[in-house]
């Protein structure tokens, strides 16, 4: 058992540790959250998930069983978890519904249908974020947006408590905001076909379709990211906004968000005179001084998307899918793992029990450090974690598990959930 006594500053932050490795165990473990879920005769669903340097985690994941197969969901919230919890739940529920009665119609093709009802289930529970807060304010005053001032706010998020329903939490849901992807499967419905998967995304939260082709992992991106660095996305928002000098500033939508399709968001989806009044509101990610400059520009709403992308997969039984929070993305860029690679590296880890050994030692030289064997960690997914953050290397497991703020009091690690689901 070894003995770990350093003290440094890294990007991370500080740290200085004279610990076991049981001890920062402990320490990992009482910032995650492990759940094996899911074992049938169809599906084998492994969850977990790290909240990194913060007392909060802002990710959330989901799985629910249905009669027709299995939906998966991860929603990877900012500024606060309200909007990935209360999605997690509501949204979640509301497209089973959907699907449920969809299926029951008995359609002879779902290729078609399903993703309609995505589209509409997402926009549509994102439309109700914007439009209940809109309708409480209202019930408060109805004098138009342009004579509210910042006297009303107290007024206005004082009615009530910390309920699902009074002020406060409504306005949060609606200016905070989450990722959110979303993966349907639905399994043969006759012994002829193959098992079906629909993935519907908002922003950077990423999966994998994973299949053993000539002894090899293959991995299959899932969806495209939302974000300023894929140039289809940038092309779409000059192409709507053009003309607009402040559009994108430092990979941020209107200088203010990284990705450019959200569940909440508000702030960006709405007209100008509502954005300078929710900018006013207590804990609101974006300050008036920002919504006064937006109201002295040209400003054409929305500029946050809620119209998820939709993509359709044939999978079949011996598949794995992994679906993942961008911070896992994030750790690996961060050990200097190429983009083009990132989708075979988190295949591959996820997978090691069949990398043959050559394999395994080239993967852990391309991130740096050796992994915990497989034998050692049932949970699948909280496995990949730690391989991707420390693996076997007790300085690194020092730095994630024990890192404090650094010198300009951020936390620089981004949480990281993951769900691994195995066809069987």
């Amino acid at each position: 058992m070894s003995n770990i006594c350093h003290k440094g500053n890294s990007p991370i932050g500080h740290y200085d540790t004279h610990h076991t490795r049981e001890d920062m165990n402990t320490q990992f473990a009482s910032k995650a959250t492990v759940v094996i879920s899911l074992f049938d005769n169809n599906f084998k669903v492994h969850q977990a998930s790290f909240q990194a340097y913060r007392s909060w985690n802002d990710d959330r994941t989901a799985i629910l069983r249905t009669n027709y197969g299995l939906i998966v969901g991860v929603f990877d919230g900012h500024y606060d978890g309200m909007v990935s919890e209360y999605a997690s739940k509501n949204l979640m529920k509301e497209v089973e519904g959907r699907i449920s009665a969809v299926i029951a119609e008995g359609p002879t093709t779902l290729h078609d249908i399903i993703p309609t009802c995505l589209v509409h289930a997402i926009q549509e529970f994102d439309a109700t974020l914007h439009q209940t807060m809109i309708e409480k304010m209202h019930a408060m005053d109805s004098k138009s947006w342009s004579e509210w001032t910042k006297d009303d706010i107290p007024r206005f998020l004082e009615m009530g408590g910390m309920n699902e329903h009074d002020p406060y939490p409504i306005m949060r849901r609606a200016c905070a905001g989450s990722t959110a992807l979303i993966a349907v499967i639905i399994l043969a419905r006759d012994h002829t076909d193959e098992p079906d998967m629909w993935v519907a995304s908002l922003g950077d939260s990423e999966g994998f379709l994973g299949r053993i082709v000539d002894s090899s992992w293959t991995a299959t991106p899932l969806n495209d990211l939302h974000n300023l660095h894929n140039p289809a996305e940038v092309q779409r928002l000059q192409e709507e906004h053009p003309e607009e000098d402040d559009l994108i500033i430092d990979h941020r939508t209107k200088g203010s968000l990284g990705v450019t399709r959200a569940l909440g968001d508000a702030i960006l989806k709405v007209p100008i005179d509502l954005a300078k009044v929710l900018s006013m509101m207590w804990g609101c990610p974006v300050h008036p001084d920002k919504t006064d400059r937006w109201g002295q520009q040209r400003h054409t709403p929305p500029y946050i998307s809620s119209t998820p992308s939709v993509t359709h997969f044939s999978i079949q039984k011996g598949d794995m899918l992994v679906f993942s929070s961008d911070g896992l993305r994030s750790s690996l860029t961060e050990k200097g793992v190429p983009d083009h690679d990132i989708g075979e590296m988190i295949v591959s880890i996820t997978g090691m029990d069949f990398l043959d050994a050559e394999a395994l030692r080239s993967y852990e030289k391309a991130i740096g450090h050796s992994f915990i064997p497989s034998v050692d960690i049932d949970n699948v997914a909280d496995r990949v974690i730690r391989n991707v953050l420390f693996g076997m290397d007790n300085d690194r497991m020092a730095r994630e598990t024990m890192a404090k703020m650094n010198s300009r009091g951020q936390y620089l690690r981004d949480d990281i959930s993951l769900v691994v689901v195995h066809l069987t």
